[in-house]
């Protein structure tokens, strides 16, 4: 039994409490298609707080302080790992356009409880819960 992977997910939120969603690239090796929010593996190194301020800056370009870390959501998957994840919620103030780089063909804001309407990841909705948005 392969142990768990260590992820953390940045809840992207703006002033106005709408929160940015992305289209994963179809080429991508999970979950391609599908809505996510900037995630990355956590380093052997790393803390989750450092891994989440990295992948929003290696993702988006963008610099975050993460204001709120939710608990451990624990994911598995559909291709039978079991992943540990880490949601920071990452107030971003009046940002409106995002640069998105390979992992990712479109963006949205949305508000918290519209995520319903979208075809997002797995248990994506327990991050949001786990970082007091739902």
């Amino acid at each position: 039994m392969t142990a768990p992977r260590r992820v953390a997910a940045a809840v992207i939120q703006r002033a106005d409490g709408r929160i940015l969603l992305l289209r994963r690239s179809p080429t991508h090796t999970s979950n391609p298609g599908k809505w996510c929010f900037v995630t990355g593996y956590i380093g052997p190194d790393e803390t989750p707080l450092q891994a989440v301020v990295r992948e929003v800056h290696e993702e988006l370009g963008l610099a975050v302080t993460p204001t709120r870390a939710g608990a451990v959501v624990v994911v598995h998957t559909d291709w039978g790992a079991t992943l540990h994840v880490y949601p920071f919620l990452c107030p971003v103030g009046d940002l409106d356009a995002v640069t998105l780089e390979w992992e990712h063909t479109a963006y949205a804001w949305i508000t918290p409880g519209a995520l319903y309407e979208y075809d997002f990841v797995q248990q994506l909705d327990d991050d949001l819960r786990a970082v007091g948005l739902l």
